[in-house]
């Protein structure tokens, strides 16, 4: 049984801002071939919500690289998935907050 998915207010923005980048600077073929691509990795999710190890650091929290750029930041709820953040992996984790 697939489990719905569910944004936090952070990671809603996130990912327009991430979408909005790449429409931006490679165009709107480009936007949308991403956004295909991240229905389609959160479709995945949702079905095995457990394909991702949890982190040692965050309780909870699971990481799921999504590209060499942006990881998805995720937690497994009683009946669904709650999407935490999409995650440039430049950045400093130590930086990351919950």
């Amino acid at each position: 049984m697939k489990l719905s998915i569910r944004y936090s207010l952070r990671a809603r923005q996130e990912e327009m801002e991430l979408l909005d980048y790449v429409l931006q600077n490679f165009g709107q073929k480009k936007a949308k071939e991403i956004y295909f691509l991240l229905e389609k990795r959160l479709d995945q999710l949702s079905g095995s919500p457990e394909m991702y190890r949890e982190s040692n650091k965050r309780k909870g929290l699971r990481k799921c690289v999504f590209s060499k750029q942006t990881s998805i930041y995720y937690r497994i709820k009683e009946d669904h998935i709650e999407i935490v953040s999409f995650r440039p992996n430049r950045k400093n984790p130590n930086k990351f907050m919950v």
